[in-house]
Formats: structure tokens, sequence, C-alpha cells
């Protein structure tokens, strides 16, 4: 009797401590979310670059910033999930408040489409080198739109992806008519290539334009630069604090050339670029003698212009940057 009262004393207090252990556990409400085929770059604590998901009716994907438990992420596949989410306690000030969990992989579809949007480079065509700053195309895939560039005149048309085969019909292409014998082999070359084929493939940031089987171009996920061969007027440079009148401007061309004046004296010179990055190296600059009184402002332009290593354009207002600082900013003259 002794023996069967201990056991069932055993049984009771393993219970409770499991009882005990069970209720310190958040409850897991389980959802479904759709995962999208490619991330996109967002900033939570730092910039990083996001999932895109789904949630119960939503017709847009939205950013997320955290990770799923459990989940082996492949670019180029659309996921619909089963997924536990669950309060988190005391989450750090940086970290979210719910966690997620992944329980089932409901369904895998492939869908390549989305990562064809951007600029892809081209560095040949029928076999010969091109100048890759200005030989591309560029994808929106949010629009179902396709241009080309290839020195002169520009190519835009439309494009439909049929999901099920994989494949794309584009065209009818639209382009402007300037005669340029430098690249009008090159044009018609692409403009051929944009009009014929009707599939693709991707690997490795390297894209593959195809008609059936037949290799027409291969591509790789570069730059589309062409907004930064402007002309632009400066309107702040570090450590400047009025300009007095004293505002430099210049104009950058796709032959990698700038030219401009510092708000005394013109200048001229090269831009150094990368087609795959914003990397830039501005000179060495060549400019007149003209003394200019009352004047710090063109000293302090030429002495940044020298440390310019990259560039973004934000909004339309381009920034020049030392690194990760700002160090000169313009506008569109």
């Amino acid at each position: 009797m002794t023996k069967i009262l201990k056991y069932n004393f055993i049984l009771l207090l393993a219970a409770l401590v499991s009882a005990c252990a069970t209720s310190k556990q958040p409850n897991a409400q389980h959802k479904t979310i759709t995962v999208g085929p490619q991330k996109a770059d967002c900033v939570g604590v730092g910039p990083q670059e996001c999932l895109q998901i789904k949630e119960g009716d939503a017709t847009t994907w939205s950013n997320f910033y955290g990770s799923i438990e459990g989940f082996d992420y492949e670019e180029g596949y659309e996921y619909v999930l089963n997924v536990a989410v669950s309060q988190v306690d005391n989450p750090p000030a940086d970290g979210s408040s719910l966690h997620y969990k992944l329980v089932k992989v409901v369904k895998k579809t492939e869908n390549k489409y989305p990562l064809l949007n951007g600029t892809w480079v081209i560095t040949t065509l029928n076999g010969k080198e091109t100048n890759p700053l200005i030989t591309y195309i560029n994808f929106d895939t949010s629009e179902n739109r396709i241009n080309g560039f290839a020195g002169c005149n520009g190519l835009g048309g439309s494009m439909e992806y049929n999901a099920e085969d994989g494949t794309i019909k584009s065209g009818p292409f639209m382009s402007t008519m300037m005669f340029c014998e430098e690249v009008a082999e090159n044009e018609r070359a692409l403009g051929k290539i944009l009009e014929n084929f009707n599939a693709f493939d991707i690997s490795d940031d390297v894209l593959t334009l195809k008609k059936d089987d037949e290799v027409l171009v291969t591509a790789k996920k570069g730059v589309n630069h062409m907004n930064f061969f402007r002309n632009w007027e400066v309107s702040f440079i570090e450590g400047v604090d009025d300009f007095n009148g004293h505002i430099p401007n210049f104009i950058i061309t796709n032959k990698g050339e700038i030219s401009g004046s510092g708000s005394c004296n013109n200048f001229h010179g090269k831009v150094t670029m990368d087609a795959y990055s914003t990397t830039i190296k501005m000179g060495p600059l060549a400019a007149t003698r003209k003394m200019c009184q009352d004047n710090n402002v063109e000293g302090a332009f030429f002495a940044k212009m020298d440390l310019v290593d990259n560039y973004k354009i934000v909004d339309g207002e381009l920034q020049l940057l030392s690194g990760q600082q700002v160090i000169i900013k313009a506008k569109r003259k």
C-alpha cells in the first residue's frame, strides 16, 4: 500500500512539473503566410535584405524583418507556409516581439520572373566586345516593361510572362531614331535579341536569354548609370556653410568625362566607373587658373571631389560619398 501511494505521488509530482513547464510556454498561433521569390532591400536596425510576405487577403508584399525558425529560403521560389507564431518574453530592444517557427511547407513553386528585375550588363554582342557602361537591358517586372540600350538609342517595350511554362513574349518595341554609326551594329544586334528571345535562365547573377534552346546573349547583374550622366548643380559641400553665390556645377557623360565650373574656374577630366557598382573615381581634373577673390567654395569643392569614391541618387538628388559619408550633394540643372 505504501509503495502504491509513493508511486502515485511521483506521478502526480511529474504531472505538476510538466504542467508548470507547459504553462511557461507562450500559446502559439498558427497562420498561413506566402513568401515571395525575391528578397528586398530594407532598413531595420541597419540596412538588410527582407523576405517579402503576404498574410491573409493582402495583395501587396510587405517586409519581414525577422527569421522563421526551421525555414530554408531559396531565391526564385514562392512558398506557402504554415507557421507557429508566439510571443517572445522580454525581447531585445532591436528584436521582434514575435517568434516564427515553420510548421509545414504547404507549397513551393518555382518563379524566377521577379529575379529578372533590374539592370543586366552586356559585355559582348555578336562575338564583339561592348562598352558595358552603356550596353545593357533593364527589366521592370512590376510593370512588365523591358528596355535596352547599346550606346545611342533607347529601345522600350512590354513583356508578358507565362508562369506555367516559364516563357516570355516581348514587344512591340519603340525606339528613338538617332543615327550613331559607331554603335549602330550593336543596336541592331540588341534589338534583334529583344524581339526574338522567349526564355531565360538566371544563375549566380548571370542572365541567359534564349530563343527556345538557342543562347542569344548572356549578361551580368549590374548598375544603370543613366541618371548619373546628367548636368548637376551643387547644393551642399561638407564644411561649407554659405556658398555666397559661388555655386559649382558639372556635367558627366556616358563616355566617362566630367566638365564644369568650380564656381570660378572651368575644369574637365575623367570619371572612372564600374558597370557593376556605384564605385567611382573623379579625376585627375584640370582647371583654368583665374584668381578668385573672396571665394572659399571652389577650393573646398575640388578638395572634396578628390575624395569621392562612390555615389547614390536619392529622390533625384545626386549624393557623392567618401566611404559612407556624403560630402557633396547636387540637383539636376
